[in-house]
């Protein structure tokens, strides 16, 4: 073997680079070991103990780089290695563009409406994640359109009732149309303004009235989608009731009209009363036995306007034919598909379908019965789960279509034009038609085809064009779903030939002939107010919109000039169950918010030095350690070394043997530091007779304790237990602790929390790299070391070992971090985490709302580099208490403050500056005070929130040294790290359960 072993003086790299260039230098072909870093003692000591003649006047101002090989070839190439990774560190320099990093899309609704200042969000994700997505719109202020069917009725009810109590409007679920000042939502057709409210219980039944009055040359001012279940008895039409007044305050709304499918006549009958006291006339277009008909709904609305009858359009020729089969009709359309049930079963009996009305036959999905009147909905939720809205997705009525070539006698269908629906659905479903027919022809028989189309001629579809390629696939086309329903029925029983092809006045029912208890309008005196704009001014003001879910309704609306944010969404990786309920606990958002205003605004001054066994009141036999409890069988060999190396430094133990048996047979009792209001770094132990800076929060009096940092390499806190560490642990004792209590006891208290705002205004993030913090310190302390009266000689020991550990103020950083988090604890209902820890087997959290209970899972060994010639198979799994630092806002989550610390993972600028982009998704604001100057002096992400965890799928990033596996070795490498997810799920599952059992508590009271 032969070595390399070269100083360079007045280079300078920064430690985290030169990790990179020993990795990069190590994995040359014959390079067996590559240890190249600034002279520093601990450097020099590491290439010592790897057998390099470490030779000369070698100081911490110089480069050192050895290399050990097989040979002078190897060497020659490990040269040429290190020359081009020098060189490119010297590029990257040079070609630095500032920050970079892209702007992080908005991960949650939250987000999303906060940076734009939206007021209204479009919800299409998948039903069972649907609700928390409307509520996440909701908290942020946006009323919503759920477009997503599969959501339970209870979630509906539940967020109705929070829309309302918010003066916020919850369209949906299942809403697929609204039209606020002339703007589509979801599925909707280009209206021209007009005179007509629409409050709509139906998507599809919705354009057909907007599309019928369009074509009577009249328009519609608003149209407020509710979901088909609105008018249900157990939603009880709580969004129509706040529509009907939203549209009767609106200056540009004369009247409304109310469209549903079939409803609960209890619930019609309490919309009626409350119509008659809105201040304008009201119209019912509402599905049911009596009422069968939207076509008529609309011409007694226009009636009673004023307008003249109209005769609504048709294209193509009435089929001349006996059909041979029975009538089967495919939808898109639900309400549609329900009024051709309600039409038909008149003359041809109950109905058949997957939504079938009373007592008629249930079918499942698209298998039809031969020879049997059937209707399908291709719309509903059985058979839209897992996949998109057939007017989005025609596939799967195009091959039904085509199938009843062979059965149909008459085929009945809807087509449905407008924003958010297929760009170009009349070719597709011309050539489906044309191959039904065929298949017909080809039975010798002819298959009639009629479609009642849906849209206005300024769809972008192009509503002439499409019903142009329907009539020359051989289909007969309407304006009016039930004109096209009487022409089938025509069809199919000749009886009634003249029955559908004119006006729909035959029809009776609400909409029409009111009867004693129905009026078709309601009015109140003139000059009668509803108060105040209802609705937070939705339909007064511009929209600005937030999309959560499928892309083609952004772009709709961007179509129509609409500002539109969209949202970067994954399914939560929880129960979505437990995360609705913790966010619809309606203490959580003021919960929140006092926690985090506890954080942000509690303080930090260092008031002294005290033994442990004085300010936490340790007792000979007892100690502790960093993260969660931990029983010694489960302790990792970091933890073990630190552990007996403090039994034998109390005196407690002759031997490092003897002191592992008595914490193995109980002989010494161990706790976490979090459970005396203390941390630790690392191994974080801490015995009786250590000394701990006490640091006091003067807005609540709050007290927090940490140990004295001991520097870097061989120390206790990373496992190391031999001579040399209990040698320092020992001076440390008798006279570092001494001095600096005599010292801060003379300066008085010192303000923390500034050190953290400094640090970061100078490249320190505050885990990592605490450089600016030690210097800080140091300079208000050294006028009172001066002036102690103290052997000379240990004071200025004191002061080379505090100016040599630029880690020194790490012991205060966490303690101030750790009052911080104290002030945010035991808030009921919050969902925010107040303290992340590990012990070098187990990661664990706390948080605000759940007491001092832990939420574990297994720690992670970080991704980083190593010291040396170590490697992953030497690191610990991830140790300390050092993560309050994330916890607080500051290290991994600043990253952006201090990006050489990306370095640890080969990282760059614009990844720290996108590190920390990220964490502002996961948090519940900012810090006033702890700023980032390369965000534009943005204050620090604070305020970790369980629930945006688990949403966004974003865990908190961690940075972090790594010890060693075997005890006794110390540190091995540093890098990044992020904590696991069952920290996160079982707070969930927690949190909810507190929720249930609260919400069960309250329910027995009441």
């Amino acid at each position: 073997m032969s070595d390399l072993f070269d100083a360079r003086t007045g280079v300078y790299y920064d430690s985290v680079a030169l990790m990179q260039v020993s990795a990069r230098v190590k994995r040359t072909t014959g390079i067996s070991d590559a240890l190249i870093g600034m002279g520093t003692p601990l450097n020099l000591d590491l290439m010592r103990a790897a057998g390099f003649d470490v030779s000369g006047d070698v100081g911490p101002g110089d480069l050192v780089i050895a290399v050990r090989g097989d040979g002078e070839q190897a060497l020659a190439a490990a040269r040429t290695e290190l020359e081009a990774a020098f060189d490119e560190l010297a590029r990257a320099a040079r070609a630095s563009e500032g920050p970079g990093g892209q702007d992080q899309p908005p991960l949650t609704v939250e987000s999303a409406a906060d940076r734009h200042g939206a007021n209204l969000a479009v919800v299409s994700v998948a039903g069972e994640y649907a609700g928390i997505e409307a509520l996440a719109a909701l908290d942020a202020g946006c009323s919503v359109l759920l477009f997503s069917d599969n959501v339970d009725v209870a979630t509906e009810v539940e967020l109705k009732r929070i829309a309302g109590e918010r003066d916020l409007l919850l369209m949906g679920p299942d809403c697929g149309t609204a039209m606020i000042g002339g703007v589509g939502l979801g599925f909707a057709n280009t209206v021209p303004p007009g005179p007509f409210g629409i409050v709509a219980a139906s998507g599809t039944g919705s354009q057909q009235v907007a599309t019928l009055l369009a074509a009577a040359g009249t328009g519609v001012s608003h149209l407020l989608g509710t979901g088909g279940r609105d008018l249900g008895a157990e939603v009880g039409g709580a969004s129509a009731a706040q529509a009907m007044r939203a549209l009767a305050a609106d200056a540009r709304t004369e009247r409304i009209i109310v469209v549903s499918k079939p409803a609960d006549t209890a619930v019609v009958g309490r919309l009626e009363a409350l119509a008659a006291d809105l201040g304008v006339p009201v119209s019912w277009a509402v599905l049911g036995p009596d009422s069968p008909d939207l076509t008529a709904g609309v011409e007694a609305a226009l009636e009673a306007a004023g307008h003249e009858a109209v005769e609504w359009p048709v294209w193509g020729k009435a089929a001349q034919c006996t059909p041979d089969g029975p009538l089967v009709g495919l939808f898109v359309g639900g309400t549609l598909a329900d009024e051709a049930m309600l039409i038909a079963s008149r003359s041809l009996g109950p109905i058949a379908s997957n939504i079938p009305l009373p007592g008629a036959p249930q079918i499942g999905g698209s298998n039809l019965p031969a020879g049997r009147h059937a209707i399908v909905d291709f719309g509903d939720d059985s058979m839209t789960e897992g996949r998109a809205h057939p007017m989005i997705d025609p596939s799967l009525r195009l091959a039904a279509i085509r199938e009843q070539g062979e059965n149909a006698g008459v085929l009945l269908l809807d087509l449905v034009l407008g924003h958010g629906a297929h760009p170009s659905p009349g070719a597709e479903l011309a050539a489906a038609i044309s191959d039904a027919r065929s298949a017909a022809a080809a039975r010798g028989r002819e298959l009639p085809v009629l479609v009642s189309l849906i849209g206005t001629t300024d769809d972008p579809q192009d509503l002439e064009a499409t019903a142009a390629a329907l009539v020359n696939a051989g289909a007969q086309v309407f304006a009016s779903n039930s004109q096209a329903v009487r022409q089938a029925l025509a069809l199919v029983d000749g009886a009634r030939a003249g029955a559908g092809t004119g006006s729909s006045a035959d029809t009776q029912g609400w909409a029409q002939d009111p009867g004693p208890d129905r009026p078709a309008e309601h009015r109140m005196p003139d000059g009668a107010s509803t108060g105040e704009e209802p609705l937070r001014g939705l339909l007064g003001s511009e929209l600005i919109a937030v999309n959560c879910g499928v892309g083609l309704f952004a772009q709709s609306l961007r179509d129509q000039a609409i500002e539109v944010a969209e949202v970067s969404w994954q399914p939560p990786s929880a129960d979505p169950a437990e995360i609705f309920a913790i966010m619809a606990d309606p203490r959580r958002l003021t919960a929140n918010a006092l926690a985090l205003e506890r954080m942000l605004g509690a303080g930090a001054e260092l008031i002294g030095l005290r033994p442990a066994r004085e300010c936490l009141g340790l007792r000979d036999h007892e100690f502790l350690h960093s993260g969660p409890p931990l029983r010694w069988e489960n302790a990792s060999g970091p933890m073990r070394g630190a552990l007996a190396g403090a039994v034998v430094f109390e005196g407690l133990a002759e031997s490092l043997a003897e002191a592992e048996a008595g914490l193995a047979a109980g002989t010494f009792t161990t706790a976490p530091c979090h459970s005396r209001d203390a941390v630790g770094p690392m191994a974080g132990v801490v015995s009786p007779s250590m000394w701990m800076f006490e640091l006091r929060d003067p807005v609540s009096g709050n007290r927090a304790y940490c140990s004295l940092n001991e520097g870097l390499g061989k120390v206790l806190r990373y496992g190391a237990n031999g001579p040399e560490v209990l040698d320092r642990l020992r001076w440390m004792r008798d006279v570092l602790g001494p001095v600096l209590a005599r010292a801060v006891e003379s300066h008085g208290p010192i303000d923390t929390k500034s050190y953290v705002s400094q640090m970061l205004q100078s490249g320190d993030e505050g885990h990592n790299r605490n450089r600016t913090a030690t210097l800080l310190f140091l300079r208000d302390l050294m006028p009172d070391l001066l002036g102690l009266q103290w052997p000379a000689e240990q004071l200025a020991e004191v002061c080379r070992f505090l100016g040599a550990n630029d880690y020194f103020a790490l012991n205060l950083v966490m303690p101030t971090c750790k009052l911080a988090m104290a002030a945010a604890k035991d808030i009921p209902g919050s969902s925010l985490i107040v303290t992340m820890a590990r012990n070098g087997t187990e990661f664990g959290v706390q948080t605000a709302g759940a007491g001092p209970t832990w939420f574990t899972g297994p720690a992670q060994v970080a991704d980083g580099l190593y010291l040396g010639s170590y490697g992953p198979e030497d690191a610990n799994p991830d140790i300390g208490d050092s993560a309050i630092t994330e916890t607080a806002g500051i290290g991994g989550l600043a990253m952006a403050a201090a990006p050489a610390v990306v370095r640890l993972v080969g990282g760059d600028v614009a990844f720290a500056v996108e590190t920390t982009r990220r964490m502002y998704e996961i948090t519940a604001g900012e810090h006033p005070v702890h700023q980032i100057p390369m965000l534009e002096f943005r204050g620090v992400p604070s305020g970790i929130d369980v629930v945006a965890v688990l949403r966004t799928g974003v865990l908190p990033q961690i940075n972090t040294g790594m010890a060693g596996r075997v005890a006794g070795v110390g540190q091995v490498g540093a890098g990044l790290v992020t904590p696991p997810w069952e920290c996160f799920t079982e707070a969930a599952s927690e949190l909810a359960r507190a929720t249930g059992e609260r919400d069960r508590t309250a329910a027995s009271a009441g």
